[in-house]
């Protein structure tokens, strides 16, 4: 794993660049940041080299594709079937993300479900695990805020504080984040 400080604040801007629209050509990106495309389509080759980007994904809406209902499982599992039935679930599309987390449960499942009986069946399926001890699903009423996007800041800097860039681009009305 990488670590932050190969990044350099042309990397960064580059990258503050991609996560606003990444479609956005690396022509449009050289012109935005005063480089060569050159230098973009190397910076850019070197970054998905390092892993730092990982893949590009458009962002789908959810809702319109049919997945209304969201909930938070929080699961109990047996001493040492941990992974196992971490990686089990995984393999359910409907487990949107997974976690190891400490407190009442050992693992957090943020699942997508069609409708109620979705939700319903998916519990009922994961609790025929018998490494699985319990279980607390709570569904989701409204979500407030969710952004796959990583903050871009230096070091020490303030991750909730809009870039110049980004409060640049929101004030000219052309911030196409989602």
């Amino acid at each position: 794993m990488p670590q932050s400080s190969t990044l350099d604040p042309l990397d960064r801007s580059i990258l503050e660049e991609l996560n606003v629209d990444a479609r956005r050509s690396q022509r449009e990106i050289a012109h935005r940041l005063r480089i060569s495309p050159t230098t973009v389509s190397a910076r850019i080759a070197r970054l998905e080299e390092l892993e730092v980007i990982q893949g590009y994904i458009p962002v789908l809406n959810d809702e319109q594709l049919g997945w209304d209902l969201w909930a938070v499982i929080g699961i109990r599992i047996s001493k040492g079937r941990l992974r196992e039935v971490e990686e089990r679930l995984a393999r359910d599309p409907r487990a949107y993300l997974i976690y190891d987390v400490t407190g009442d449960y050992d693992a957090l499942v943020v699942g997508r479900f069609r409708d109620r009986r979705d939700l319903d069946r998916f519990v009922k399926h994961a609790l025929q695990d018998p490494h699985i001890e319990r279980s607390n699903t709570q569904v989701v009423l409204n979500r407030v805020k969710e952004d796959r996007r990583v903050p871009v800041v230096l070091r020490g800097g303030d991750p909730g504080a809009p870039s110049a860039r980004s409060s640049t681009a929101a004030a000219a009305g052309t911030d196409k984040s989602p």
